[in-house]
């Protein structure tokens, strides 16, 4: 965290952080420095509670919310919100994995179950751009997807606040894609920048750990569903779980494994 305050310090006017009771020392980072406010949570909030609160507190007209896990280059923040067209109120920038190559996790499609069958049933090379995720390549310039991800996000303040920001009812997972949902809603629209990039150590954390926010996922995107979709929604997420258990390695087939028992509980939902 200090190298990416470091670089923050350079280019925004205000800095918040907000943490959520945690237990590795991270937040001494923020302790004491110039031009930080450091927010104490006793307990864990989750991450659109304590996004909100620092939006409180922040006085700029562009709200830019960060993960402690993200790394953006040198000038990335001032590019990112540079002759944004008016009637765009969220943009970010395109997301690198480990080997810096683009990730899914950038951004993607309003949750449906077309979307989510295309995910569990169809390989990657054959899905297109019908699954969830955006899938490779990205355009190269500026393009707009329903969602992008809360983990690099710029927000315009009055656009954050007409719609009362984040829906604290996620804890954790789509609390990014609610938010470009409703405000698109608004009239206005999201923008990523394909031509600006962060690094991201998404998903390079302890397997148990990634397993257990993978349970999260599954009842995140559970609140987007009714009635017979929600067990459809559990029926789909089950054979697209199903098959990365089997066939999956590594984290990523642990991952699966956890989830399984969280989409069968959505066949029992009302």
């Amino acid at each position: 965290m200090p190298r990416l305050l470091e670089r923050l310090g350079e280019e925004v006017a205000q800095i918040v952080v907000v943490d959520n009771a945690s237990s590795d020392g991270s937040q001494s980072a923020a302790q004491g420095r110039d031009g930080v406010t450091l927010l104490r949570n006793e307990t864990n909030a989750g991450f659109a509670a304590a996004a909100n609160q620092g939006a409180k507190l922040a006085k700029t007209r562009w709200l830019l919310f960060v993960n402690p896990d993200t790394h953006p280059d040198a000038g990335a923040v001032k590019v990112l919100t540079n002759h944004v067209p008016d009637d765009v109120a969220v943009v970010a920038p395109v997301q690198l994995g480990p080997s810096s190559e683009p990730i899914p996790e950038t951004g993607g499609h309003d949750a449906s179950l077309p979307r989510f069958a295309a995910w569990a049933f169809l390989p990657g090379r054959l899905r297109a751009d019908y699954g969830p995720w955006l899938t490779m390549t990205f355009p190269m310039g500026d393009f707009y997807p329903d969602w992008v991800s809360g983990a690099f996000m710029a927000v315009r303040r009055d656009a954050f606040e007409r719609v009362h920001g984040f829906n604290t009812d996620f804890f954790l997972y789509l609390e990014d894609a609610d938010l470009c949902r409703r405000i698109r809603t608004t009239g206005s629209r999201v923008m990523c920048r394909a031509w600006v990039r962060v690094h991201h150590e998404v998903a390079q954390g302890d397997p148990r750990r990634r397993a257990e926010e993978t349970g999260r996922f599954v009842r995140s995107l559970a609140m987007q569903f009714r009635g017979w979709r929600l067990r459809a929604l559990g029926f789909t997420l089950i054979w697209g779980f199903g098959i990365r258990a089997i066939l999956g390695k590594g984290p990523a087939r642990t991952a699966a494994r956890r989830a399984l028992p969280e989409c069968l509980e959505l066949l029992r939902s009302d």
